[in-house]
């Protein structure tokens, strides 16, 4: 399920009352790049930060606000302007923060220092002893630095101030999707009286994207699609019997070709070139590209595309030079050659021929693991094929109906979903990378740098896109028709998600694992649902040459 893609990893229907509380507990997050890369910045995590004070309730009390006011004073003296952006799906809220709570905050920051900071002489004491001198604040911020201890004031003023302003939208903010737009410097006047103590109000601006409204263009309960099967009774056959000659492929064996010409199936190393032909005849530029020496051909299972090419390769001796036209077909692949005359040149330097090994019980187990005879493992073969059509014929139905789906689905997608989605689905690739060992931890390291982030976000942005419309218009038919997640299948899916990550000894977020798991059931439901209830075509599979 997850490989289709279909689940942003943010959820967009779900608000969480409490995010707020979590952004003053676990640090803030504010746009500090003077560039605008759109893509907001953490702030820093300070060990010497105390608890923001006092116990941050659920909710963070206010007054009673008619929703037509636009201005609002917490019962903390915090006073936030709330700006609606309908265009933009947010509202920016404008803070400003009064000279009483900073003075806490820069009390508290102070006795934070005095905790962690130790300077002999002034606050030194025996192991196990609480301190109770406090060191002189101008030794204090010598020794810590002003930046440092203005930096400090201010994430402190950030960490109470910002609960009690979100809790004005809380309950129609996505989640998560605050940012603090002001520059992290420009809140430092603040804090520029005596010893770095409050001078004047800390004002700063937030945006917050609200939960995005979402409407469906036509009826979601009439939709068809079309699909195209991928094979039937009528290909099995003809798909298993290629299965079986790959295999008896790859145990054959090659022997050099002396006494015969090239023969389709056979292999051969050629020297091959390929020039464009004038239209009076003569040798024209060489065709890029076509040039190959020592070029290893196989010739067998249809691996020459080019109409000609294999006939007049056939007959041609161990040694011998040949040289014939071809004219390139319009709907080549590479479009400086359709239409093209070409004069190509080969020399067959080697020629082998293949020798397949007989069909016999002894080659059952090489052919179809766990099989005895050839008889049971053509069967296997076949309900093996069989079963890959069910697998890719739902999973191109699933595609289709969540298409579908999208594309009645009116909605402004969340800048913050797109590109949480955007680094979900480049972690998977570097993930990827990692499991099939294809690069180094140092290249892994550098890969997965902030700037290569946001060009994979960038250079991918309309197929991200592509898959969070689907992930909200999933979310809104799981809403609307009331699919519930089972309790027996999530822990079912955690566990096997568990499991492969130990597999391949990769680290995981506990908590991040049970939301994305709780998602790849939900898109489950959202599969089961559109399956049975959209109308489903499906064509015969396309005719074999």
């Amino acid at each position: 399920v997850d490989a289709l893609g279909v689940f942003a990893r943010a959820k967009t229907h779900r608000t969480n009352h409490t995010h707020a509380v979590a952004v003053a507990a676990h640090g803030v997050v504010y746009d500090d790049d003077d560039d605008d890369d759109g893509v907001p910045a953490a702030g820093a995590r300070r060990a010497h930060h105390v608890a923001p004070l006092g116990a941050a309730p659920s909710r963070p009390a206010r007054r009673e606000v008619h929703a037509a006011m636009a201005s609002v004073t917490t019962d903390s003296g915090v006073v936030v302007d709330k700006i609606d952006k309908p265009a933009d799906g947010a509202v920016e809220l404008k803070v400003t923060v009064p000279e009483s709570m900073l003075q806490k905050c820069y009390d508290a920051v102070v006795d934070g220092f005095n905790d962690t900071v130790t300077i002999p002489g002034f606050n030194s004491a025996k192991k196990g002893d609480k301190q109770t001198a406090k060191i002189p604040m101008q030794l204090l911020i010598n020794h810590v630095g002003r930046k440092e201890f203005t930096s400090a004031c201010v994430e402190e003023a950030l960490q109470n101030s910002l609960p009690e302003a979100m809790g004005l939208v809380a309950a129609d903010a996505l989640q998560d999707s605050e940012r603090i737009t002001t520059h992290f410097t420009e809140m430092f006047d603040a804090f520029s009286g005596p010893m770095c103590s409050p001078a004047e109000p800390m004002k700063y601006d937030v945006l917050v994207e609200m939960n995005p409204v979402i409407k469906f263009t036509g009826d979601y309960k009439k939709l068809s699609v079309t699909v195209q099967s991928p094979g039937d009774d009528s290909t099995a056959d003809a798909d298993a019997a290629k299965f079986l000659l790959d295999k008896l492929k790859d145990l054959s064996t090659l022997r050099v070709a002396t006494d015969r010409g090239l023969t389709p199936g056979d292999a051969a190393v050629v020297d091959i070139d390929a020039v464009r032909v004038n239209e009076d005849g003569t040798d024209g530029d060489t065709l890029q590209g076509m040039k190959q020496d020592g070029f290893q051909l196989d010739t067998g299972d249809g691996n020459i595309k080019l109409p000609g090419l294999l006939e007049n390769l056939t007959g041609m001796l161990s040694g011998e030079k040949k040289s014939f036209t071809i004219v390139f077909p319009d709907d080549w692949p590479q479009a400086y050659v359709r239409g093209v005359k070409a004069k190509f040149t080969v020399t067959v330097k080697e020629l082998f021929a293949r020798e397949y090994p007989k069909e016999t019980d002894a080659l059952a187990e090489k052919i179809y693991p766990g099989m005895k005879t050839m008889a049971d493992a053509k069967a296997a073969i076949l309900e093996a094929i069989k079963a890959k059509y069910a697998f890719d014929l739902k999973r191109a139905t699933d595609e289709a109906c969540v298409d579908a789906l999208a594309e009645i689905c009116d909605v402004r997608l969340p800048r913050s979903v797109v590109e949480e989605q955007g680094r979900d689905m480049y972690s998977e690739q570097l993930l990827a990378m990692q499991v099939e060992k294809k690069m180094s931890p140092q290249a892994l390291q550098q890969l997965a740098s902030a700037k290569m982030v946001n060009e994979f976000i960038t250079k991918q942005k309309d197929e991200i896109e592509r898959v969070v419309r689907r992930t909200i218009a999933c979310e809104e038919l799981s809403k609307l028709e009331g699919l519930v997640v089972d309790g027996e299948e999530l822990a079912a899916e955690v566990q096997k998600a568990k499991e492969e990550f130990d597999q391949f000894q990769t680290e995981y977020n506990e908590d991040q694992l049970w939301r994305q798991c709780t998602e790849a059931v939900e898109a489950k439901l959202a599969f089961r649902w559109l399956a049975e209830n959209v109308n489903i075509t499906v064509l015969p599979p396309v005719k074999r040459d």
